[in-house]
């Protein structure tokens, strides 16, 4: 197995605006850099970014200016809500006629400078590549986060952690589920959230990249004390203590292992969707009823989560025009396939209670991977009207199809 990989800083000029929430936030400084973390595995290229999404603009570009194929390349991001925006294409794809462009309008300049530096590293990565060794690691992380909605409903604190070893350098996946929304939609200063403070406590690492898991149901809402700069020191020393505790494990040395990527389309069907008149009325109601919760002295969490609602029923209104002339969706799907492990690959925000029983079969799940198409949430999501079943263009019992097909395509 050869090896090399590289840390490239992909921080955007000032001002730029921020991904990830509803609305316009405008940021004029930079708290922490956003990085893209490269490796080259043998033949398969891997990029992560400190950003929110990207989809098929960003990948293309990476195809083109490196030369790689799209099956021979794992593309994904953090999902940092404090991360800048500009960097998805929402006019094409599944998301045409979105009314607004989800995570901001397209910056393509951007797009292309920071392509043009992954294909120059890559090219001199070529160059650099040296014999390597992987170490696999598991455990759990606690206090990080929790299901959104219920901090007593299961949710998913398992950790992975790869290490790759060559003669001159090392350097860490970093495998976790949990929305990176430590800071709130008040804030306007650039940051990869708590992923940014990982890094620093592992001094003797080339780079620690960081894959984000099934964490369509999760966050820090119930675990973060506050939503500021010295919280995300917190958050950083607490992962950074337990991941290192996990390292101190015995595991076998794979000295030549054999890892292939696999890939696969699955498609899903799309929920029919109501008139625009009947989304009007469900926001109306659910306006009326974060209103009434505010009158009544209602605070904190449970505040939050009513006014989840009413951002989901808003989500639904503004794309029910762009999803209403969509039958199904072609979701692409990577398999990674390491020693005695499986890493899938999926392009949305994965509910980790649909993932958590496929771990009994070998796999760990990894969202916002080579695209981004939404929200997939479990049956009962639908039932219990929560923000991402509102949110989603998927039909009830998408994600649980998702999980049987995976399976069917694995057992091949």
């Amino acid at each position: 197995m050869k090896v090399a990989f590289r840390k490239i800083d992909i921080t955007p000029k000032l001002p730029v605006q921020l991904s990830g929430y509803g609305k316009l936030q405008v940021a004029y400084k930079v708290h922490d850099p956003l990085y893209s973390r490269v490796f080259l595995i043998d033949d398969i290229l891997i990029v992560e970014f400190d950003l929110t999404i990207i989809d098929d603009f960003i990948i293309n570009l990476l195809s083109e200016k490196t030369g790689y194929s799209k099956d021979k390349m794992i593309v994904s991001a953090i999902h940092s809500h404090a991360a800048c925006g500009g960097t998805v294409d929402t006019y094409q794809g599944f998301m045409v006629g979105m009314e607004e462009n989800v995570g901001g309008v397209l910056n393509p300049e951007y797009c292309h400078r920071i392509c043009d530096l992954i294909a120059v590293a890559v090219d001199e990565l070529k160059n650099e590549m040296e014999e390597g060794q992987l170490k696999i690691y598991q455990g759990n992380v606690l206090g990080l986060g929790t299901n959104r909605h219920d901090p007593n409903m299961p949710f998913d604190e398992d950790c992975l952690v790869l290490e790759w070893i060559t003669p001159t350098k090392k350097a860490l996946n970093l495998r976790l589920s949990c929305h990176p929304t430590v800071l709130n939609n008040e804030n306007l200063e650039v940051s990869a959230d708590f992923v940014g403070t990982i890094e620093q406590h592992f001094k003797d690492y080339e780079l620690v990249a960081f894959w984000n898991g099934s964490c369509g149901d999760m966050s820090t809402r119930f675990t973060r004390k506050a939503s500021n700069f010295e919280e995300l020191e917190r958050y950083g020393n607490l992962i950074s203590k337990q991941v290192k505790e996990i390292m101190n494990q015995s595991v076998p040395t794979y000295y030549n292992p054999n890892i292939e990527l696999e890939n696969t389309i699955i498609t899903l069907p799309v929920k029919q969707v109501g008139s625009i008149e009947e989304a009007q009325e469900a926001v109306n109601k659910a306006r009326k009823d974060y209103q009434n919760a505010v009158e009544c002295g209602i605070t904190g969490n449970e505040l939050r989560l009513i006014l989840s609602v009413l951002e989901g029923h808003e989500n639904y209104l503004k794309s029910t025009k762009a999803f209403a002339s969509i039958k199904e969706i072609d979701m692409p799907v990577k398999a990674l396939k390491l020693p005695k492990l499986t890493l899938i690959f999926s392009t949305v925000e994965l509910f980790s209670i649909l993932s958590n029983p496929m771990k009994k079969y070998g796999f760990e799940f990894i969202g916002y991977a080579n695209g981004y198409q939404g929200y997939l949430p479990d049956e009962s999501a639908y039932d219990l009207n929560y923000y991402e079943a509102s949110s989603t263009p998927y039909a009830k019992g998408a994600g649980e199809l998702l999980m049987n097909e995976i399976l069917k395509w694995q057992n091949k």
